[in-house]
């Protein structure tokens, strides 16, 4: 993998394809990560809103999601990534019921009511959760590939964050720090054009954000955002070198999201044909196109899917407007965490 190139596969020599059965499944939790995203969007915007405070949704960019999940080896690896990260969430294999509740601000969510859109947490799928600084948790996912360094345990953690964390300190700090001392790290930059409404072209001096590594001596590359299989080729390659010893590496993922930044973004700057466009090379279309053609999957086979995630969706709502509120005792239970006791 050197600096700057561009892993961006052709439907003429595609990377090696995912087994049929984990293929399939792929594409069953990109279509539940949709299902979900536009639901939460349903209640977010419906009368009586019952879903408060920022929300920042992942339509469109579920192939990175999905294809960083499908190479994550639960037990021993971890990821860490930015405010929107539901769909981070689910493809861990967060259930779906956990997730809105939480967003519902109800005791029964991931976080207990407590986190909300961007504080989705799992620990026991390796999920160090959302985070809402922007890049303030690169330094934390760095933190965690040391665990990882020091113990031995052979893990990794996947570091994920948007192209406006580019130009924040703390991602520039921790890429010199993970490469100084060869952290098992995948540094992955969700690039979907945009810090909120600023273009890439506007708020970087370097278009090519994957040449931001050089200065850091990892490699590093480009890849198509929307191609789940492209996605899991890069992110495979990285962590086997990370793994290896090697140090960190650099993925400069290239996405698009079809919704605004967050529920209150207009999308001014955005054009109707270029969200048409767009469209073209929706990640869950571009993928059951591709499983079609290779006879992995079928006309009634995608129907049962679309009415089984409709099903998890339709009940991971009701289940979140019959959870209780958080009690007034909770107010100030995990604050703190203690590992050791004080010294006197």
């Amino acid at each position: 993998m050197a600096n700057g190139d561009q892993v961006t596969p052709n439907d003429n020599a595609p990377p090696p394809s995912l087994p049929p059965d984990q293929a399939r499944n792929c594409l069953r939790t990109m279509m539940l990560i949709r299902r979900f995203e536009e639901r939460t969007y349903q209640e977010y915007t419906r009368p009586g809103q019952r879903i408060g405070g920022f929300c920042h949704l992942y339509s469109g960019q579920e192939a990175v999601a999905v294809g960083v999940a499908a190479v994550l080896q639960k037990g021993k690896d971890y990821l860490i990534n930015a405010y929107r990260d539901h769909g981070h969430a689910l493809a861990l294999g967060m259930e779906p019921r956990a997730a809105m509740a939480e967003l519902f601000g109800r005791a029964t969510g991931c976080s207990k009511g407590k986190g909300g859109s961007m504080h989705f947490f799992q620990a026991d799928a390796g999920n160090l959760g959302g985070h809402g600084i922007v890049g303030g948790h690169i330094p934390l996912g760095i933190g965690a590939a040391f665990a990882c360094s020091y113990k031995k345990t052979g893990g990794v953690c996947f570091t994920l964050f948007g192209d406006g964390a580019l130009n924040q300190g703390a991602f520039n700090e921790a890429m010199n720090l993970a490469s100084l001392w060869k952290l098992p790290c995948v540094l992955i930059c969700e690039n979907n054009g945009l810090a909120m409404g600023t273009q890439v072209t506007r708020s970087s001096a370097e278009k090519d954000l994957a040449k931001r590594a050089c200065g850091y001596a990892m490699p590093s590359a480009n890849v198509d955002g929307n191609d789940l299989d492209a996605v899991v080729h890069a992110t495979r390659h990285a962590a086997d070198h990370a793994r290896a010893g090697n140090g960190p590496a650099f993925l400069s993922i290239n996405t698009y999201r079809f919704r605004g930044h967050s529920m209150s973004d207009p999308q001014k700057y955005r054009t109707r044909d270029e969200l048409e466009r767009a469209r073209l090379r929706d990640p869950i279309l571009l993928y059951e196109k591709r499983l079609r053609s290779r006879g992995i999957i079928d006309e009634p086979a995608l129907q049962q899917i679309e009415h089984e995630v409709a099903d998890i969706v339709n009940d991971a709502v009701l289940f979140a407007e019959n959870s209780p509120y958080p009690d007034l005792s909770e107010l100030y239970t995990h604050v703190l965490s203690e590992t050791y006791p004080l010294q006197k």
